[in-house]
């Protein structure tokens, strides 16, 4: 289980001084300082400001143990946080009644070690939390473990129907989910759309409010089911509105607009800043890879022409930017939820 840096700074064991390579360093991030001195600079700046020690090693690392450049960078992606909670409650504080839709990686894969699945508990309650705070008609989930299911199932019972479908090999339990919410949305039909590679996508029709036909659909895509993927949707049917839930690793230049044939809720929300990235290793300290921000999570949808425009989107957010009750450092996920916000006239 991943935990806060203590009050010593000799975070470092000392049986630990001959592996060095957590601080060698290539040409480009050269460390000025022998192993045991950046070992204590880094527990300090870790102690300093409230990052997990990995974290703060690569902070450094990233600014040339520049300590002044890292300690900015850091203030100045805590600040960015705190910008993008201001602006969402602040437009949620002005909202009118609307139909709210939600997608989250939930990064939840059952571990065989005892202290992760622990951990995974600890971020799923958070998640929880955050599912039952907003209470969006619509809440699509990839990547949740068997743990994590369970729990989320067990929570949300009163309030919304579920459907699930196992997406990985039985060894390592992995599935994507649908959650309808019961006073708003009811159910008609449930199916899984799989191809000869035995990739899955969920989906389940759905009438809104008792006049309006809806296909959802939930997947974890990659590039080689990227094109199934579409064409079944685009297979739907015509008269029904189609929203699309997805979470993958492509990155954003391998995305094929003509093929897709969807519209992608933050390209029709503005396309604001604050809501671009999900997968943002600057922000959250879960990550621990080292490349720049990526928008791995989308939602797409589309209104057949006979409505007329009747559904329309208003705002994208982003939700899961608040850390884990029992960690001052640790998010839920690695990658944050996306909330769009739709006007739907009956």
């Amino acid at each position: 289980m991943t935990t806060a840096p203590s009050d010593d700074y000799q975070i470092i064991d000392d049986n630990q001084g001959n592996d060095e390579n957590e601080f060698d360093s290539d040409s480009s991030n050269e460390c000025p300082f022998n192993p045991d001195i950046a070992s204590k600079l880094s527990a300090a700046f870790a102690k300093a400001t409230g990052i997990e020690i990995e974290f703060a090693v690569q902070l450094l690392k990233d600014h040339e143990w520049n300590i002044d450049l890292a300690l900015k960078a850091t203030y100045e992606a805590k600040e960015h946080i705190k910008s993008i909670m201001a602006t969402k409650q602040d437009w949620k504080d002005s909202k009118g009644e609307y139909f709210k839709i939600l997608s989250w990686n939930t990064d939840t894969t059952d571990s065989d070690e005892v202290e992760i699945n622990d951990l995974i508990e600890q971020r799923t309650e958070t998640m929880i939390e955050i599912l039952l705070r907003e209470k969006p008609d619509i809440i699509l989930l990839q990547q949740v473990g068997t743990i994590a299911l369970t729990l989320i199932i067990t929570s949300l019972s009163s309030l919304y129907d579920d459907e699930s479908i196992q997406i990985d090999s039985p060894t390592n339990t992995n599935y994507v989910s649908i959650f309808t919410l019961k006073s708003n949305v009811e159910k008609k039909n449930v199916s899984t759309i799989q191809n000869s590679e035995n990739w899955k996508m969920l989906k389940v029709e759905i009438e809104y409010k008792n006049s309006i036909c809806m296909d959802l659909f939930n997947a974890f895509i990659d590039e080689n089911t990227y094109s199934f993927c579409f064409e079944q949707i685009n297979q739907n049917n015509p008269n029904h509105i189609v929203l699309f839930g997805i979470s993958s690793q492509i990155s954003d230049t391998c995305w094929d607009s003509k093929a897709i044939n969807l519209n992608d809720l933050w390209e029709k929300t503005d396309q604001r800043p604050e809501a671009t990235y999900t997968f943002d290793p600057e922000l959250n300290s879960n990550i621990t890879e080292k490349h720049g921000p990526q928008r791995y999570d989308r939602i797409f949808f589309r209104s057949p022409t006979s409505m007329n425009n009747q559904l329309k989107p208003v705002h994208m957010e982003l939700e899961g930017i608040q850390r884990i009750k029992t960690s001052d450092i640790l998010f839920p996920s690695k990658h944050w939820a996306i909330q769009g916000y739709f006007d739907i006239e009956n």
